[in-house]
């Protein structure tokens, strides 16, 4: 490979207009379509992609909006909110010893949100940092509603047309992503789409903040990392502040009174160190373009198992130390703790998916069926709950008395069938 002198700035591409160019044949010549492709859209097309041998070195190449890795994450996180929820309604005795582990594995929820952080926010980073267009927000918003709102809308309506879960007199707001900030509709609806009310909270951020940060940023990635370290200690001071809450916020259907720090977790501003993590590799993968920086990320990325490792250290010691939360008591002291481990999860899973290459793990990644079972993960997120609470309808037994394999396997199937 052989990268050309911009015949305007003189230099290496740091104006954007180096051209890649190989000759995989003698007297033939890729004229480096590819690099021109990424550059308008943003993203690769298959049918230009570059041949084998063409490194992602170029700042062109390195404004891809396509990380194959990040679908196998979402796959493994889709699978541990799963298991959560498996464990968590079949009860201990079911569970047995998998229960303390598993009953801390809605930290999916979690790596969710960094992946949303990296990958909503990438392009944005690549107007500041790496003098890319800025993304057009009618394109952005458009292409937001078609990934959540079909699939919402249309498992909301089939479950509650089959009774299956509670809209209350106020469905509207369960539709419009708003559930969670009324007290009467919090714990109604699909109980896991809460989530989807802070990615929506996140999207109307994101804009806003990124136009802010890049008049001030002006391409210095220190500004970038320094506006997302902001976002990341909003988090825990928001957290600090809801701790103290003993306001009522909810009644579960039992009765039981549940406060406003219990049910907070739900809203944007506590969970915003979640994504502030995903927006710094966003910021550092497209600054880390190429060079030095770039080869050392890719070198220190590169063990995954290692990196993946750590996530599991974190994961076990947080669900063996301190365990699951209570809805109804609430995250208390230890809430900060939680979301420090759980951001750790986060993080050591994400460094192999954004950096480095090669190895077991991420062709394990990279696998069609891992990377289907991402494709489908938010179907499978949206649905395997509510089924998972009508099996005992099915069989006339209740969850405790399944084997707690089997009701994995069987709530898994019916999900991906759903999705």
């Amino acid at each position: 490979m052989r990268l050309l002198r911009c015949r305007t700035c003189g230099g290496d591409s740091r104006c954007g207009r180096a051209e890649v160019r190989r000759r995989p044949f003698p007297g033939r010549r890729w004229t480096g379509r590819y690099s021109a492709n990424v550059m308008a859209s943003g993203t690769a097309d298959t049918s230009t992609a570059p041949p084998a041998g063409v490194t992602e070195g170029s700042r062109q190449v390195s404004r891809r909006r396509y990380f194959p890795a990040a679908e196998g994450l979402r796959a493994l996180a889709a699978v541990a909110v799963l298991l959560y929820h498996v464990a968590t309604n079949a009860g201990r005795d079911a569970a047995g010893f998998v229960y303390e582990p598993a009953a801390v594995l809605d930290m999916g929820v979690s790596v969710f949100f960094v992946l949303s952080g990296f990958l909503i926010y990438r392009p944005f980073a690549a107007a500041s940092v790496g003098g890319a267009a800025v993304p057009s927000l009618r394109r952005f918003w458009w292409r937001r509603l078609l990934r959540i709102v079909p699939a919402y809308w249309a498992a909301l309506s089939i479950m509650w047309l089959l009774g299956w879960v509670e809209v209350g007199d106020r469905p509207w707001r369960l539709y419009l992503f708003v559930q969670v900030y009324d007290p009467y509709t919090t714990l109604q609806g699909i109980v896991p789409a809460w989530s989807l009310d802070a990615e929506v909270a996140f999207y109307l951020l994101v804009p806003l903040w990124a136009a802010a940060l890049r008049r001030i940023a002006r391409g210095r990635v220190a500004v970038e990392l320094g506006g997302v370290a902001v976002l990341f200690a909003a988090g825990y001071v928001s957290r600090a502040a809801f701790t103290a809450s003993e306001r009522v916020w909810a009644v579960t259907p039992a009765g039981d009174p549940v406060t406003m720090r219990a049910v907070s977790f739900t809203w944007l501003p506590n969970q915003i160190d979640l994504f502030a993590i995903g927006m710094a590799f966003a910021v550092l993968s497209v600054a880390a373009a190429d060079g030095p920086l770039r080869d050392r990320l890719d070198r220190w990325a590169r063990p995954a198992g290692l990196w993946w490792a750590a996530a599991a250290v974190a994961w076990l010691g947080f669900a063996y130390r301190w365990g699951e939360a209570s809805l109804v008591e609430g995250h208390g002291g230890a809430w900060q703790i939680r979301a420090a481990a759980f951001g750790t999860v986060g993080l050591t899973l994400m460094v192999p998916v954004v950096f480095g290459g090669g190895g077991g793990l991420r062709r394990l990644l990279h696998a069609r069926p891992v990377a289907w079972v991402g494709t489908v993960s938010y179907g499978l997120y949206l649905w395997h709950l509510d089924l998972l609470q009508e099996v005992p309808g099915w069989t006339g037994r209740p969850l405790a008395e399944h084997p707690f394999p089997a009701l994995v396997l069987l709530t898994l199937a019916l999900g991906l069938l759903a999705a």
